[in-house]
This record gives C-alpha cells, sequence and structure tokens, in this order.
C-alpha cells in the first residue's frame, strides 16, 4: 500500500501514521522507491534521504519515549548517477489489534481487469461526494471509518458528523470538487487485492480545487472486491 508518495522538486520533512497499512502484529514488509525528477535519468547528487518508522503514545505527543523499529538512511546521491534507489526489508510491529482490511478480498486480474466497472464504481462515489450524500458515503466508506478507528486507537468516533465537518471546511475555504477527469488509470496495491484509480498528473478522483488561491485537497480513496461487491478500503 502507498504510505507516502512525494513527487515534486525540493526537500520535504513528514510525519504521518501508517497504523492502518498494518492489518496484524509481527513482520511488516516496507518497500522504498527514490527515482529521478520528471525528465531527469539520475538522482540529483545534493539529495538525500532518511525513513524511520518508530512507535509513541500519540496522545502524549512526546518524542521522548520512542521506540525505533526500522531506519533507513542515504546521505549521498552523488555516487555514479545513481539511477534510482530500491530497498525491501522487513521490521516487527508489536501492535495491540488485528484487522480484516483486504486478507480476504478477491484479487483483481492486473491484466484482463474490467476498467470500466471499476471507473463505473469511481463515477458513484464522486457522485456522493458532488452532492455531498453524507449517509451514502458513510455507508461505502464504513469499514475504512472502522479500521482505521481501531488500528489509531480512536474509540468510538461520529463518522458523518467528521464527513459533515469535512464539507463545512471544504466548502468554507471555497473548494470546487473537480470534474471526473476524461481519461483515468487503475493502479493495484497489496498483492492486487486493492485498486485506485487516477487521472492526468496522476490526481485522485476526489480532487479539489480553491480556484482564487490555486490550493489543492486530494482525498485518495482505494477500493477492493469482497463477495463480488467493491467498497471503500482506505
Amino acid at each position: 500500500m502507498p504510505a507516502f508518495t512525494h513527487n515534486v522538486g525540493g526537500g520535504i520533512s513528514s510525519h504521518l501514521p501508517i497504523n492502518h497499512f498494518m492489518l496484524e502484529p509481527g513482520l511488516q514488509n516496507i518497500k522504498i522507491n527514490v527515482l529521478p525528477l520528471k525528465g531527469e535519468d539520475s538522482l540529483r547528487p545534493d539529495g538525500f534521504i532518511t525513513i524511520k518508522v518508530f512507535s509513541y503514545d500519540a496522545s502524549t505527543e512526546n518524542y521522548d519515549n520512542t521506540v525505533e523499529a526500522f531506519k533507513f538512511e542515504k546521505l549521498d546521491f552523488s555516487q555514479n548517477k545513481m539511477p534510482g534507489l530500491n530497498l525491501t526489508t522487513d521490521f516487527k510491529a508489536d501492535i495491540n489489534y488485528q484487522i480484516t482490511g483486504w486478507k480476504i478480498s478477491e484479487p483483481f486480474n492486473t491484466v484482463a481487469f474490467n476498467q470500466y466497472e471499476i471507473e463505473k464504481y469511481f463515477r458513484f462515489i464522486h457522485g456522493l461526494f458532488k452532492e455531498r450524500d453524507i449517509e451514502g458515503l458513510y455507508k461505502e466508506m464504513k469499514d475504512r471509518f472502522d479500521e482505521i478507528d481501531i488500528s489509531m486507537y480512536l474509540g468510538i468516533v461520529d463518522n458523518k458528523m467528521e464527513l459533515s465537518k469535512l464539507f463545512g471546511e471544504l466548502s468554507g475555504g471555497k473548494f470546487i470538487l473537480e470534474d471526473f477527469p476524461d481519461s483515468t488509470e487503475a493502479k493495484f496495491f497489496a498483492n492486487a487485492k486493492v485498486c485506485t484509480l487516477v487521472g492526468a498528473e496522476e490526481k485522485p478522483i476526489i480532487h479539489y480545487t480553491n480556484k482564487e488561491t490555486n490550493e489543492e485537497y486530494a482525498l485518495p480513496l482505494f477500493i477492493h472486491k469482497k463477495g463480488g461487491k467493491y467498497n471503500i478500503i482506505r
């Protein structure tokens, strides 16, 4: 699953939870790909990367008692015009929850998949966002909400209220939902058990823009198939 993607030139420092990508305790597989910027054939010599996976008590906002599970660091991209950097390895996660996620989902046939079917479902979801249909969205996103709430130790959350708040903030910020893209591309993850759909420049289907400030808000959504039916799993 794509835990983090950054494809714009310049430096970035980011901190984000990955609990909802870990379905059960034990070994977790992590893959890191560093690619040249668009139009370039090698990594920039002054580039570097540091990635850590660690646990801490988020309720305290105290980083003094972190437990590091994984660290990768490459401080110099200058050797021999590196065409890229790839790493696949494991780390152990001591977590006290188990969620189903995509463990029993039906795999997509990535060679002969039905693009029309997938696009039809995403058009349906796009329509729910356009109509601000909270009940409809909650029904399609319930598995996503429930598993994120469990994995993030959030307790009981009124996710319908959270959806309502989101629409309120987008409306107040003058964000407009972009039209469904003319052309789309399906992307598969989790051993082809999870799929998302993107438009031009790999933008998510749910993509808002403030026309006055050019600010953007994107909500990538990932679907799976269970019992012959699609719904949103992340």
